[in-house]
């Protein structure tokens, strides 16, 4: 049986059309083979942004302080320190500026000479009762940490009012004895204050790690 010159043409409309059809499917089914072999052991993009936000979100009040680093109570407020031996300072409780702490870095003397310099800042000798002192490791760090209550005076103010003796006043401190010197932690303020930030103080302590960056 002969094939006319119409029925060919449309025969080979058809086979070009099959054609089309067929290249189309398969470039379809090679785009999701390759979609797949891409992101074959690839993080969801969703679920690594959480992860991320979670991790950041986790680290958000840390502070790097010298080689520690340390979580911050969330009353506490980074300010400028207001001496230049001071490596940081903080105020510390809601809406205050009479309770601080302040961070200091191998000021010089051994750890009891400043233990006993602060307990003189209350006329007190470091032995005495009133001082209360206890010694601990923390995240492999020794720390010595000191509380005095009484009536303070800062003899190493500058101003003439700072000097001036303040009653009913607090220090909460601790020495960390590092690899990379001595770091000094001494928080001061009115008893009312810093009896409320017992609590914060100790959560910042024992959140102190190690970190050397050089």
């Amino acid at each position: 049986m002969q094939m006319s010159r119409q029925d060919y043409s449309m025969l080979k409309q058809k086979i070009i059309m099959n054609n089309k059809y067929i290249v189309v499917a398969l470039t379809f089914i090679a785009g999701i083979v390759l979609v797949q072999l891409v992101s074959k052991g690839q993080p969801n993009s969703l679920t690594s942004e959480n992860d991320n936000y979670l991790i950041n979100n986790a680290k958000s009040d840390f502070i790097r302080i010298g080689n520690l680093i340390a979580r911050l109570p969330d009353n506490w407020t980074a300010v400028k320190p207001s001496s230049s031996m001071r490596l940081m300072e903080f105020h510390v409780g809601e809406n205050n500026t009479d309770a601080s702490m302040a961070v200091f870095k191998n000021i010089g003397g051994t750890i009891d000479d400043n233990l006993e310099r602060w307990a003189g800042q209350f006329g007190y000798k470091l032995l005495d009762e009133d001082v209360k002192l206890t010694n601990e490791v923390i995240n492999g760090i020794d720390f010595h940490i000191i509380s005095i209550l009484g009536t303070y005076t800062n003899t190493m103010a500058f101003s003439r009012n700072a000097t001036n003796p303040k009653d009913n006043y607090r220090l909460l401190g601790a020495i960390a004895n590092t690899s990379d010197g001595l770091y000094y932690f001494k928080m001061t303020g009115p008893n009312a204050i810093i009896n409320n930030e017992v609590e914060e103080f100790s959560y910042f302590i024992q959140s102190l790690k190690y970190d050397n960056i050089g």
